[in-house]
């Protein structure tokens, strides 16, 4: 008998994995100016680099804290919890994955508002379990959370706040009000751009309501208000019963030394970070303004992003964006495919974007 052909290595994939789309993540075109991908417009803290340049060789030699005790100590005195109730992760997304590890199986319901973040949907899909998707409410340039969204039988409610690509913000009041309504569930608000809502003076964050919401789960990054993407580094808040759950699930050195030490040195220089924000802040007002002046639309923006409407258009005039140098956000979908997410950048950047906006438009 002929011998039986080797199955390929694609046929043992899980049928899931072979069927899922793979998460896009914003394009790395060297030489352009990216505005499309939510980084802080400015350079990390000078206490980050001088940290970064005295990392010793024998730091490297060896394995990091498998449980960044030091920056969980930073990081509950910087934003007034305790360190049981912080875990860090390789970047706020490592922080999801810990989640989905933690409390989805197969044919589990995780349940989110619509439009936003997209790895929400990929990491359901890994984890074979269902994404239920609740649109947003319109309500002028603001999106209200859907009443509905507490009662999606999920066990775990995801939320980004603000949200992406929306930019919006929904009420701490509302949110409460989910983790009540929703209590056999898990809350999870992804506050990766709240210090650009805080920095305009919107009480927007639910870290002051940990204690009062034992479901709640609280996501930071340092990746935007902290320019610190390249480093990965992200936080956890949660009651320490469930904290102490989620390290079992972790990889075991899940953030590396070097991200442990410049995550502690830009969570101290409070100064270099409360300025940064407040330039990003005024430069995104500047930015409205001009963009309305151009007759453009976009909801209320509360992060460090606007979600600009241009109808038909929008492909033509990204495409048109990244000939002249500059990288902003498109996407295919049919929701979303008449907008683009256009990053606040540094002054002269966002000269330049306003510029070529205002050639393409008069153009057209």
């Amino acid at each position: 008998m002929p011998d039986k052909p080797a199955l390929s290595p694609l046929d043992l994939l899980r049928p899931t994995i072979r069927a899922m789309p793979a998460y896009t993540p914003g394009e790395q075109i060297a030489d352009l100016t990216k505005l499309n991908t939510n980084e802080g417009a400015h350079p990390p803290s000078p206490r980050v680099m001088a940290t970064l340049a005295a990392i010793a060789d024998e730091s490297l030699r060896l394995y990091p804290d498998p449980v960044s005790r030091k920056l969980r100590s930073a990081a509950a005195a910087r934003f007034g919890v305790a360190a049981q109730q912080v875990l860090a992760g390789n970047g706020s997304d490592d922080c999801l994955t810990i989640l989905y590890r933690a409390f989805l199986d197969p044919g589990d319901r995780v349940a989110c508002p619509w439009p936003t973040y997209g790895l929400y949907d990929t990491l359901a899909s890994l984890q074979g379990a269902t994404l239920v998707r609740v649109p947003f409410l319109a309500d002028g340039r603001r999106l209200r959370l859907p009443p509905e969204l507490a009662r999606q039988r999920a066990k775990l409610i995801i939320l980004a706040n603000p949200n992406n690509p929306t930019s919006t913000l929904v009420p701490v009041a509302e949110l409460r009000a989910l983790c009540e309504d929703a209590r056999d569930a898990v809350v999870v608000v992804d506050e990766a751009y709240v210090d650009f809502a805080l920095a305009g003076g919107v009480e927007a964050s639910m870290l002051p309501f940990l204690d009062a919401h034992p479901n709640l789960v609280v996501l930071r990054t340092l990746s935007k208000s902290y320019s610190l993407a390249g480093a990965r580094l992200g936080l956890l808040f949660a009651a320490a019963p469930l904290v102490e759950a989620l390290i079992k699930v972790k990889d075991s050195y899940n953030v590396n030394v070097i991200s442990q030490a410049l995550g502690v040195a830009a969570l101290e220089d409070r100064a270099y970070y409360d300025r940064c924000v407040r330039q990003t802040v005024a430069e995104r007002a500047r930015l409205e303004v001009a963009l309305a002046q151009l007759g453009l639309t976009f909801p209320e923006p509360t992060g460090n992003f606007l979600f600009v409407e241009f109808g038909d258009r929008a492909q033509q005039i990204y495409e048109a964006l990244k000939r002249d140098g500059l990288l902003v956000r498109w996407w295919a979908a049919p929701e979303l495919r008449t907008k683009l997410r256009l990053t606040v950048g540094k002054p002269a950047e966002n000269d330049r974007l306003i510029s070529a906006l205002r050639k393409q438009l008069s153009g057209l």
